[in-house]
């Protein structure tokens, strides 16, 4: 073969390699976004099922908290006290449906404010105290005495990966006991060496300040245990065991993986110690900061029941659900204030051009028109009405005050209720005294 054929032949090599390298990558662009798209109709359908499932969850727990206010006998109260407990299990697992959707979005959010440890856990039995005693099984806490009274993290937080935690002991323990043991991992005991397998790798305790703490937290229970096999695949996302015996137990496979993720998130460490048949630990580890008292008494007072002074408002509840309409009604009316109701958008906009209103509560997702519509129109309602003022009626103008009550609650949810005018935004569910906070906080003159 001449040099010029091989020179031929080694350019047509060159030219096929070419085309197959760009039907890989063509192949390759498809499928991530193939990959994407999948995502974004799971986190999708994750929101929207969490918005459906909130709507009545929202009327539940409001006239429940109304219910309480009243008199009440001993027996009415043990019963409202069942219906609160079971409510606030399934919001724990509307919010691990969120959660999972918000953490794949990057919208999850850490607070970081003092709060007593021990109040936490203390809460966390109370809540599942009485599932445990329904299975005749002791359900209680053991803290070491150098953990910290006062912890400045996310107390919401944590709570949450150590309902579903105990929660799931609860559930896989037919017999015994459920123990929520906190201690302190500290580098001077004789057993550290043994703990460092619980250490996360980006934590190194010679170098931790006077103020952080690593703490370890484990919830150990005398159930029926987990194979080595069905551990691996424990964490994963809608992950249910194959264990014929375990089947038995209904669970939607999403509270380890949404714990696993939160734990990652405060930047700690999970994991699960167990043996077939001799129960199991599952544990986490957090480095936290410690406060002092005058730091929790302050973050205590400031979420303290206040009393509230706003004015008598007349108040428009734009809201097409007929119980979350009695229920944000009656908390309104309770408190001196005048409501009127639209079962829509669109008969919001004809009330709010015939009458002066102080605020209007929009609810977002409703037929007709929804709430950002609605809230647009009204914007520009008052707009035109400016423009075509005097320079000393425009400087007396308020514009109406908006609050957006809705079941949607993503972050870029309440991006666009803000960015279309509203002045406030309050998530589903709530109770009274969060709508009522919302508008003394707006200080309506």
């Amino acid at each position: 073969m001449s040099t010029g054929e091989r020179q031929i032949e080694l350019a047509d090599r060159i030219r096929r390699l070419e085309l197959q390298v760009s039907l890989l990558e063509e192949e390759l662009l498809e499928a991530k976004q193939e990959s994407l798209d999948a995502n974004r109709k799971k986190t999708m359908f994750l929101a929207n099922m969490s918005h459906e499932i909130r709507t009545p969850m929202n009327s539940i727990l409001g006239i429940n908290n109304l219910l309480k206010e009243t008199t009440l006998t001993a027996e009415q109260e043990e019963f409202l006290e069942i219906i609160n407990i079971a409510s606030q299990n399934l919001l724990i697992i509307i919010n691990d449906i969120l959660d999972l959707s918000k953490i794949e979005a990057g919208q999850l959010k850490l607070e970081c404010k003092p709060y007593s440890l021990q109040e936490e856990i203390q809460q966390v039995i109370k809540l599942l105290s009485l599932k445990a005693r329904g299975k005749g099984i002791e359900l209680y806490s053991r803290i070491e005495a150098a953990v910290p009274q006062c912890v400045i993290g996310d107390a919401v937080r944590l709570k949450q990966i150590l309902i579903n935690l105990a929660n799931n002991a609860i559930k896989y323990t037919t017999e015994g006991e459920v123990q929520i043991a906190i201690e302190v991992i500290v580098p001077e005991f004789p057993n550290f060496e043994q703990q460092k397998e619980f250490i996360p790798e980006w934590i190194i305790p010679a170098e931790l300040k006077p103020n952080q703490r690593i703490l370890k937290f484990d919830v150990i229970d005398t159930g029926m245990g987990i194979s080595e096999e069905d551990q691996e695949t424990l964490f994963y996302e809608f992950a249910q065991l194959e264990n014929p015996l375990i089947k038995q137990f209904e669970g939607t496979g999403l509270g380890l993986s949404i714990s696993r993720n939160l734990t990652r998130l405060m930047k700690g460490k999970m994991g699960v110690i167990s043996k077939q048949g001799k129960g199991s630990t599952f544990w986490f580890t957090l480095l936290v900061e410690a406060g002092d008292k005058t730091l929790l008494q302050k973050e205590r007072e400031a979420i303290a029941p206040k009393s509230f002074k706003s004015k008598k408002l007349k108040v428009l509840l734009v809201e097409d659900n007929l119980l979350n309409q009695k229920f944000a009604m009656t908390t309104i009316r309770r408190e001196g204030h005048q409501v009127e109701l639209a079962e829509n958008g669109k008969i919001a906009i004809d009330k709010f051009c015939e009458n002066h209103y102080d605020l209007i509560l929009m609810d977002i997702a409703m037929p007709v028109m929804d709430g950002i519509e609605a809230a647009q129109l009204i914007r520009k309602i008052e707009q035109d009405k400016l423009n075509q003022m005097t320079e000393k009626e425009s400087a007396a103008f308020s514009p109406v005050k908006i609050i957006a009550i809705t079941a949607h609650v993503m972050m870029a949810d309440k991006e666009k209720c803000l960015n279309v005018g509203m002045n406030d935004f309050l998530s589903k569910p709530y109770r009274p005294y969060d709508l009522l906070t919302v508008i003394e906080e707006l200080k309506i003159t």
